[in-house]
């Protein structure tokens, strides 16, 4: 039986075209519509054309810019199946898996982006990351070299798009969260916009829940908010989904049940939607309450606070008293030593100290991949791997905002932090971002020049920050805070942003990158 038509909607790899070619020598359907998410070689446009001569079925090829993920108006992915090597090149991948491999895939999800924007953006990049000086010439090759007529749109403004390596900040996926979506990500997972909870308080059917803020109005509401404020939230739902179901109880005519029938979609609608938060939310409690997150995540805000009075001798003190506590996961232990060292990076002895009591409990042989995270974190992210000051230390001016934020005091004491991308927009928004340390990718050192001197006299207007390594929805909240409308319906900043990443972070993930090649076999974080 030969159906009516097939449409297929694909990444043009040689995989794909391979595949496709097959199915067009041995058609099942009657017409194929062909839509490709990037560009596409003509290489395999003829091979497809000779595929097709026979029978000539394809109605139609087009290409659709669509190689990337959008998670929100602010936010996109360009998913890398192998992003721990962006993160570890130790990293243990499938047979043939690379560095390069993962950074080609980089350029053309970027690329794809551009031209869906419609956009040529001018590139910078961080000097100190090799994996985001390969992107950068890439994309540079790419678009001005190999097809400049493709990526010239005319007299449109230039954008910047800043490439930067998740080094820079090593300190953001290592916190954990208190915002509902990162939260959700922290201690759930989430993946597609779904998350799989694991509570025994919730039912086998139940589990499986959609988190899109596009489709969930409680949830787009509440994205940013803190950990008690979702609380409370969630019990008014409770208390206004109660009254509504009294109120539907109440059919003892004819009137009301033809209300019935007409609310009855709506009704159901708000009851599936106060059931998946009030799940969702008995699952991060139970997780706050087992794992004492809330001990640990006083003393990771003051590691990671600038502004926090912490001695190294203080903090030595605080982290071994955790660390000598059971009730404290191993992950969660070895999340504090990393944020230690790198707080107090000089000092050898503490940081040998803590690494050995991890090694007496045991850690080595139970998670290798944890204790190499732990060992490795500062030659990933140490002062000499990162561009960005991420505490401040040599920024005068940010020194004296984060001491002033101290002592006027803060909202919540568990989203004190604040990640370095927000100092690097504001530089970035006001030309002063260091072009030594963040270069411009050129054709020419005099076209490098040219870029630095026009946005000197005119900053730029729009900018796309790509993190290699991943992003994390605590720096898309940073984003989403930069881009709020100001008067006259612009930007505050007059700079909107938009961020990307390999992947979206949260603590597993980045782990288990750092210790993935000492936990080639598998080993599960705990």
């Amino acid at each position: 039986m030969v159906l009516d038509s097939a449409i297929c909607f694909v990444r043009p790899t040689r995989e794909n075209v391979t595949l496709l070619k097959r199915e067009l020598r041995q058609p099942r359907y009657q017409s194929y519509h062909l839509y490709f998410t990037n560009l596409v070689s003509q290489m395999h446009l003829q091979d497809l054309a000779e595929a097709d001569a026979a029978k000539e079925q394809v109605q139609q090829v087009q290409e659709f810019y669509g190689d990337f993920v959008a998670l929100d108006v602010h936010h996109f992915m360009v998913p890398v199946p192998t992003n721990e090597v962006l993160i570890n090149p130790k990293a243990a991948l499938p047979l043939g898996a690379s560095e390069f491999e993962a950074v080609d895939r980089l350029v053309q999800g970027l690329s794809a982006l551009f031209l869906a924007l419609r956009r040529r953006p001018v590139i910078r990049y961080q000097r100190s990351s090799d994996a985001a000086k390969r992107l950068a010439e890439g994309l540079h090759s790419l678009t001005y070299k190999q097809q400049p007529g493709v990526f010239d749109f005319g007299s449109r403004s230039s954008p910047v798009v800043l490439l930067l390596d998740r080094c820079d900040d090593p300190v953001t996926p290592l916190l954990m969260q208190w915002t509902y979506q990162a939260m959700i990500h922290e201690l759930v997972g989430i993946r597609d916009n779904t998350a799989v909870l694991t509570s025994a308080k919730v039912p086998e059917q139940y589990r499986e829940v959609v988190v899109d803020p596009a489709s969930d109005e409680f949830y787009r509401s509440h994205l940013f908010a803190n950990y008690g404020e979702v609380g409370l939230s969630v019990k008014e739902l409770v208390d206004k989904f109660s009254s509504q179901s009294a109120a539907h109880k109440q059919v003892s005519s004819l009137d009301d049940m033809r209300r019935f029938i007409l609310e009855h979609s709506d009704f159901s609608r708000a009851q599936a939607n106060v059931t998946k938060h009030v799940n969702v939310v008995t699952q991060l409690s139970e997780a706050v309450a087992q794992r004492s997150l809330m001990d640990v995540s006083t003393l990771e805000q003051d590691l990671s606070n600038p502004a926090a009075p912490l001695t190294a001798a203080t903090g030595y003190e605080d982290v071994l008293s955790m660390l000598r506590n059971t009730a404290i996961s191993n992950k969660d232990r070895v999340r504090l030593v990393m944020l230690f060292a790198l707080r107090f990076e000089s000092e050898s002895q503490r940081i040998a100290g803590l690494l050995d009591f991890l090694g007496q409990a045991g850690l080595r042989d139970s998670s290798p991949g944890l204790f190499a995270a732990a060992q490795g974190i500062l030659q990933y992210g140490g002062s000499d791997r990162r561009s960005g000051d991420v505490y401040g230390g040599g920024n005068i001016l940010l020194k004296a905002k984060n001491v002033f934020k101290g002592l006027q005091g803060v909202d919540n004491v568990y989203t004190q932090h604040q990640p370095l991308l927000s100092e690097t927009l504001r530089l970035l928004a006001a030309n002063d971002l260091n072009a030594a340390a963040y270069p411009y990718m050129a054709g020419s050192q005099d076209e490098a020049l040219n870029w630095q001197a026009a946005y000197r006299q005119r900053p730029p207007t729009e900018a796309i920050v790509f993190i290699v390594g991943g992003s994390t929805y605590e720096e898309a909240k940073a984003v989403a805070e930069w881009n709020s409308r100001g008067p006259g319906g612009s930007p505050q900043s007059g700079m909107r942003v938009l961020l990307g990443g390999s992947s979206v972070l949260n603590s597993d993930a980045f782990l288990k990158a750092l210790g993935a090649a000492a936990a080639a076999a598998g080993n599960e974080l705990r």
